[in-house]
């Protein structure tokens, strides 16, 4: 990994990658097919959800230029784990890391919290005021984000000295409020744009192919909010409609050419499914026009 302005090392203390089993196929083989005798954490065991460890969480010794090293950089920074550094015990790390992974909620609800996922990580620990962070980070020293388009990598750094480990207790220690998932879900409208632009990309690449990356954010969000519109947020439904945006624009439906999709989007006898159905049937007629027209 190339070093960079804040890159280098505390005196004293190690470096990990925290690993998202649920975001890298089959980690457990992944991870000693890249290390012969890995130092690795599950922190799913010990806890009510330890049935599923391989898919939760796993904390990584990260060794400086290992094969683990490189295909965390090249796979795996930007959407399925962190690199966090501690000078506290292995034990007592994995201990406050175990205690995050799921919070309470309004109502007393608990839910399981994807903190090491660095899409989710960007929009909550650095939005704490200072006294709640370092609680938060207990013995974690730093926790690095993976730079993203026009910016620089960041860490987010413990101001006070090493602060106490909590421990796992199958009551959240760890409480979410209105306004903190508010901010995450705030992130999981990026990580959904995101998997909906790579769609495109896969799909309708000359939609994209002359916009710069915050055009393309842009786009993503007007296709998502289009078909919100019309009653489509499911990932697939959205996928779907976004072959009538890439084809017609994010003005689609509204602009006057677009007639004969309002039309079926306004037909009451069909449910949202089969106006969708029906939506790109009349896709797939506009497309053989269009070849048509281009032959002649």
């Amino acid at each position: 990994m190339p070093k960079t302005e804040g890159d280098e090392m505390i005196p004293g203390a190690t470096r990990y990658l925290l690993l998202d089993g649920a975001k890298i196929e089959n980690l457990p083989a992944r991870l000693y097919s890249l290390d012969d005798s890995p130092v690795v954490e599950w922190l799913y065991h010990a806890t009510s959800y330890q049935e599923v460890f391989d898919v939760g969480p796993a904390l990584v010794v990260l060794r400086a230029n290992s094969a683990l090293e490189k295909a965390f950089t090249d796979d795996w920074q930007n959407d399925a784990g962190l690199i966090i550094e501690s000078d506290a015990p292995l034990q007592q790390l994995t201990e406050h890391l175990r205690s995050l992974i799921h919070a309470r909620v309004t109502g007393e609800a608990s839910m399981l919290f994807r903190y090491y996922d660095p899409r989710v990580m960007r929009h909550w620990l650095p939005a704490l005021n200072p006294g709640e962070k370092d609680h938060v980070m207990g013995p974690i020293r730093r926790v690095r984000l993976p730079a993203r388009e026009g910016q620089e990598e960041q860490w987010i750094v413990r101001e006070q000295d090493r602060q106490s480990a909590q421990q796992y207790a199958e009551r959240p220690w760890l409480y979410l409020d209105e306004q903190q998932l508010q901010r995450l879900n705030q992130g999981k409208l990026e990580m959904f744009d995101q998997q909906l632009l790579e769609h495109v990309r896969t799909y309708f690449p000359d939609c994209l192919a002359q916009r710069s990356a915050v055009e393309q954010q842009q786009w993503a969000v007007l296709c998502r909010e289009g078909a919100a519109s019309h009653g489509y947020s499911a990932p697939n439904e959205v996928a779907r409609w976004s072959a009538l945006v890439a084809e017609h624009g994010t003005e689609f439906p509204q602009a006057p050419e677009h007639q004969a999709y309002r039309e079926i989007l306004q037909q009451s006898t069909l449910n949202a499914t089969q106006r969708l159905d029906a939506l790109l049937v009349e896709l797939h007629r506009h497309w053989l026009l269009t070849d048509k027209e281009s032959i002649a």
